[in-house]
């Protein structure tokens, strides 16, 4: 059994399906969030078994209504860390009855004779992808209700994972390069796509028009919309959960320059940043990175372009005694009011 990954999920004593969030877990538990529920009148699952979906949209307002349920009907589920000074959803393990892995699904379907409609067109674009990529079949994934069984061929769409950083890069490339061609966004949704992030994220019509421009993990293949996500590796995974603790400074905001964004396509998305500094008592200046949670903001960004941020600061603290610092884009403390985007 490997390690979890990012993107995975569990199945519950209680049939809930939670999606495993990073690579870094307290012991006992897995940081997951609650993204499917048994409903009678569910659209997702079978005849016999039917699902509803928790999260209207995948925002921290949205997320912070989830845990609060959780919280009020299964406190279980719930969990204080230390570690982040944050209150988050983590399954505890022993009540996990089920892993999914999306190599595994994905690999499964490859050698299945038995496919519906979206699964069929799931194998051809990750067949097309990983030959314009140049990279092995068995790197990529799928994930969400196809990973789980509980899709719907009507309507549901393709989430795909990539696994490996030079990989990620690769396709990125790959997908920038066929916006025009293969991998068609549908012109009739661009509106809805714009107002939908108007509504969730503090974007003026022009910001929004620019990341929608820039965004590069979502499209649409044979008139099926399709996402697809970065992973790390096991390799690339070097970190621990509580090798580092995090301590709030408050909520800040002004603009920086982005000197690095090799690690801006996982979760969590990271730019090395400089030019931004705060005064601390007794701590360090300068900002060095933003992060954040969020996918909305994955490789959006170009080294050496200029951007605005505002977010929760956070003072990094390794074992050794080192300290940084850095703004997270997507805590509970700024409830959606946080942003990175670029200076016009």
């Amino acid at each position: 059994m490997r390690r979890l990954r990012d993107r995975d999920f569990l199945r519950t004593r209680e049939s809930f399906l939670f999606c495993v969030v990073g690579y870094a877990h307290p012991r006992g538990r897995v940081i997951s969030y609650l993204k499917y529920v048994p409903s009678d009148d569910g659209r997702w699952g079978k005849k016999n078994e039917r699902y509803t979906r928790t999260m209207p949209n995948y925002t921290i307002p949205s997320l912070l209504n989830n845990i609060k349920m959780l919280r009020k009907n299964y406190p279980e589920y719930v969990f204080h860390s230390r570690v982040y000074n944050i209150q988050m959803s983590a399954v505890p393990c022993n009540h996990i009855v089920e892993r999914y892995y999306p190599e595994v699904k994905l690999h499964a379907l490859f050698n299945s004779k038995k496919l519906d409609p979206l699964q069929e067109t799931t194998i051809e674009l990750v067949s097309l992808l990983a030959c314009e990529a140049n990279i092995p079949k068995e790197d990529f994934g799928i994930t969400g209700s196809l990973l789980t069984d509980i899709h719907d061929p009507l309507f549901s769409d393709i989430d795909l994972t990539i696994c490996g950083k030079t990989n990620a890069w690769k396709v990125k490339e790959i997908l920038e390069k066929s916006v025009d061609e293969t991998f068609l966004r549908k012109p009739s949704e661009k509106n809805r796509i714009l107002e939908r992030w108007q509504k969730n994220y503090p974007l003026s019509a022009g910001e929004a028009e620019k990341i929608y421009d820039r965004r590069w993990n979502y499209g649409c293949f044979n008139n099926r919309s399709f996402s697809i996500h970065a992973l790390r590796k096991d390799l690339e995974t070097v970190e621990k959960y509580g090798e580092k603790h995090f301590y709030p400074q408050g909520i800040i905001e002004g603009e920086a320059e982005i000197t690095s964004v090799d690690d801006s396509l996982f979760l969590p998305c990271t730019y090395t940043i400089r030019g931004l500094e705060v005064n601390l008592r007794n701590g360090p200046t300068a900002v060095n990175e933003v992060v954040s949670y969020d996918g909305f903001y994955s490789g959006l960004f170009k080294r050496d372009e200029h951007v605005a941020v505002r977010g929760k600061l956070e003072l990094v603290r390794d074992k050794r005694g080192d300290e940084y610092l850095r703004i997270l884009i997507g805590s509970p403390e700024a409830r959606g009011t946080d942003y990175i985007k670029p200076v016009t």
